[in-house]
């Protein structure tokens, strides 16, 4: 990875000029999540005037030209310091411009008079990525009413990737479905500018962990820091159907291996399940099957966590965006032993004291997880995903 370059856009989406005097930069992407981004300069240098003029940056890797991060400038800041007053600008990624509600009917007018939809859900079905895609397209395209299309936001075609699945939306936030349907299937999806351009990206992550792995012994990794977090639950009773005594009820157990002696039950209630339909009633559902899964999904959602961010090297063999990158599952070799998980996001950083640093995270980070629960939470909404394989 080459040299950053931090160039400053405007309204327009046109490249207005680059930050040349010594900045400080925090950058947060993320996988099925929305990253966000700091930068700080001297207030009365020439990047000041020039983020003060812009709209939003651009991080850029000098060596291939690829934007790592980009969005909008929100707020700014001026603060007093010990050797003088700094200028912070910060914002989030431009993934945020897809924060926006799926109509029913996206072609149809909705007055401040008040009108009906003629649909009362938008479906679509096809390949995960071609509906990711079209909900973007007919929501913030140039599909999209006219006044809901995002300026310069420019939709790929489809590589068809990911199982077939049908969605039905009625205004839910267009993001929480993108990451819904990208966790059942398999994808990620960002916003990021590549010339002058908002292009909507979305990548299939890859099991690497064979031949992705950093170690010190390895000679790929500065440090490391690792965060544990116990289980919320490790014993499930399942309730299904029925009042009283006539309610049957499952037991599962699931304990954590770095914490055996730990016992922490919940009642999950499943009465939506009648015990006794007959199964040849064709809305017959098993309820060993339900309890099973409700069991599973929930052990899924609370079990332990094991987190690692780390500095790597790049070396010839394994590099940042060439070799892996986020959604792809990496081993990283600890105290606690191999970890092997999910890169969920990257952190890029920059100061006078470190120079530029890139910092992925792999596993739940210990500080946010509510998006990544409410992404589990998402896979389980059969009313907003179906998948038919």
């Amino acid at each position: 990875m080459g040299e950053w370059l931090l160039l400053v856009r405007d309204e327009a989406l046109q490249h207005i000029g680059v930050v040349e005097d010594d900045y400080a930069l925090e950058a947060v992407e993320r996988h099925l999540g929305l990253g966000a981004w700091k930068v700080e300069v001297a207030a009365d240098g020439p990047g000041a005037e020039l983020l003060r003029a812009g709209a939003g940056v651009l991080l850029v890797d000098s060596e291939t030209g690829e934007t790592l991060v980009s969005g909008p400038i929100r707020p700014q800041e001026t603060q007093r310091a010990v050797d003088g007053y700094t200028l912070t600008v910060s914002g989030v990624t431009d993934t945020a411009l897809l924060s926006r509600l799926c109509w029913p009917k996206p072609g149809q007018d909705i007055p401040d008079t008040g009108a009906t939809q003629d649909d009362a859900y938008y479906v679509v079905a096809g390949e995960a990525e071609t509906v990711m895609l079209t909900l973007v397209d007919v929501n913030a395209g140039s599909s999209a009413r006219e006044e809901r299309q995002v300026p310069g936001l420019v939709v790929p075609a489809s590589q068809d990737r990911g199982p077939v699945i049908e969605s039905k939306t009625r205004f839910d936030n267009l993001l929480d479905v993108l990451w819904g349907i990208g966790s059942v299937a398999g994808l990620g999806v960002r916003v990021v500018q590549q010339g002058s351009d908002l292009v909507v990206d979305v990548y299939e992550p890859v099991d690497r962990s064979d031949e992705v792995r950093f170690g010190v012994g390895l000679g790929n990794l500065a440090e490391y820091t690792y965060s544990l977090t116990p289980p919320e639950v490790t014993d499930i009773v399942v309730g299904i159907g029925g009042e009283g005594q006539a309610r049957v009820f499952y037991r599962f157990i699931q304990r954590d291996v770095l914490w055996p002696d730990l016992v922490v039950e919940e009642f999950v209630d499943r009465r939506d399940v009648d015990p006794d339909a007959d199964p040849l009633d064709p809305d017959y559902v098993d309820p060993d099957a339900v309890a099973a899964q409700s069991a599973a999904e929930r052990f899924a959602e609370a079990g332990g966590k094991a987190s690692v961010q780390f500095s790597p090297i790049d070396t010839d063999a394994v590099r940042w965006g060439r070799d892996y990158w986020l959604g792809d599952v990496v081993t990283c070799e600890t105290e606690i032993g191999p970890v092997t998980d999910v890169i969920r996001e990257v952190r890029y950083t920059r100061s006078a004291e470190d120079g530029q640093r890139v910092e992925p995270l792999i596993g739940e980070p210990q500080d946010t997880p509510a998006i990544y629960k409410r992404v589990a939470r998402l896979r389980r909404d059969v009313d907003q995903l179906q998948t038919r394989r």
